[in-house]
């Protein structure tokens, strides 16, 4: 007889053991499922939410390259354009680096370029080579900036020589060197002709020139010259006059001491005088009586004309923020000769003594080897490469020319000859 109360009980536990199979089979695909939604959450997150990844990138940036010395990069595609469009116009400026002014005419060659250039022997009696800080240190970023946006400016020529020839353009061009240069008719008032005049570049100690001229304008001729503590914010490696504190020195001895062996020194004795002068302060700061004179330096030249010149400094110790064009100095030079017959006078001599301890020899060879050259001023740095204001009086006219950005103080002199046959007309 069969045992349904077994057979029950069986059919009983199946039924229950397959309910339970089938919840935790349930289970196990609920479980599936949510653990598949979850996987795929960080990658919707990140597009969802743009500040995950701004802030992973914040946190960890990527390296960047640092060749342009720390500029940042352009904001804006205009910014980006003008960059490239003036390619040319920065290779120009940046070609030679970094300025200082000119040493002692005994000393070794001075500077070319951002490398150690040799310069022959025979060249010692020009402004010797000297170090900058600037060489080893990144270009600023206020620097930078100021290459992407310079705009060189045009120059109306006549094209005419002192005696009425035509001026050789293209012999000039092709047999000069200097990167900028500026050839000015002073009694006529025009230009003869440029080479890239209205591009930036650096002045060196052709500042000085400006620096003359404002003593002129300020200090009286017969006062008495102190010479200060001011003469300890000289820069590291610049020419010297080798004055001395408490000496006391006539005005044109000063001026002497400036511009023939290019003394920085002196420089920053004339530049706080002409300072404290303008801000009528006796016992005025060293720093604010510079600042005083730098302000009026910049008003003088703008003044004057000039497009793009920034002083801020009475040497031309290499500065970023110290520049100007060769169509600007050409401007300066011409009001010396026009308008500062001191200036003019010491910028003329050979030689001098100071009257107590030292000879100085000026730095300006031309004035040896032509008599109708009469200034003014060399400069020479690492950025600036060779420089030259020269004047000159012949034909019935009185010529400026402005050599900048030469490589060697032997290219500089060689420029001058033929720019100074050109602009008479001797060819």
């Amino acid at each position: 007889m069969p045992n349904y109360d077994f057979d029950k009980k069986k059919i009983a536990y199946i039924v229950v053991m397959c309910v339970l199979a089938v919840t935790l089979l349930v289970l196990v695909v609920i479980a599936g499922v949510t653990t598949g939604s979850r996987i795929g959450e960080p990658s919707s997150a990140v597009s969802a939410d743009p500040s995950a990844v701004s802030s992973v990138s914040e946190e960890d940036p990527a390296p960047q390259s640092d060749v342009s010395g720390g500029d940042t990069e352009p904001s804006s595609a205009a910014e980006i354009s003008e960059e490239i469009s003036d390619t040319s116009q920065q290779t120009s400026s940046d070609a030679v680096s970094s300025e200082q002014s000119d040493l002692p005419a005994s000393s070794a060659p001075e500077p070319v370029s951002q490398e150690p250039v040799s310069v022959p022997e025979e060249e010692s009696s020009e402004e010797p080579p000297q170090e900058s800080s600037a060489v080893s240190e990144p270009a600023s970023a206020e620097e930078s900036h100021e290459e992407v946006t310079w705009t060189p400016y045009n120059i109306k020529v006549s094209g005419v020589s002192a005696n009425g020839k035509a001026f050789p353009a293209s012999y000039a061009t092709n047999n000069t060197t200097a990167k900028y240069v500026a050839v000015y008719n002073v009694t006529k008032g025009e230009f003869i002709y440029v080479k890239d005049a209205g591009v930036k570049t650096y002045p060196a100690s052709m500042t000085k020139l400006v620096t003359a001229m404002l003593a002129e304008k300020y200090l009286p001729k017969d006062e008495k010259i102190i010479v200060g503590k001011e003469i300890e914010m000289v820069k590291p490696h610049s020419s010297l006059a080798y004055l001395y504190v408490g000496e006391d020195l006539p005005l044109e001895t000063v001026l002497d001491a400036m511009l023939l062996p290019s003394g920085n020194d002196a420089a920053y004795v004339v530049g706080v005088n002409i300072g404290r002068k303008i801000l009528g302060v006796e016992d005025a700061s060293l720093e604010d009586c510079l600042a005083a004179f730098c302000d009026e330096a910049n008003r003088f030249v703008k003044k004057l004309g000039c497009k793009h010149t920034n002083i801020t400094c009475p040497d031309g110790f290499h500065d970023p923020d110290h520049y100007t064009t060769a169509g600007d100095y050409a401007i300066i030079s011409a009001e010396v000769v026009k308008n500062y017959p001191l200036v003019a006078k010491v910028c003329a001599k050979k030689r001098v003594k100071d009257g107590y301890k030292l000879e100085w020899s000026n730095t300006n060879n031309l004035l040896s080897e032509y008599s109708y050259v009469t200034g003014l001023k060399t400069g020479s740095t690492n950025e600036a490469g060779y420089c030259i204001a020269i004047s000159a009086h012949a034909e019935g006219c009185d010529i400026v020319i402005v050599i900048m950005n030469c490589k060697t103080a032997s290219n500089r002199t060689s420029d001058a000859k033929v720019l100074l046959n050109s602009a008479f007309g001797w060819y």
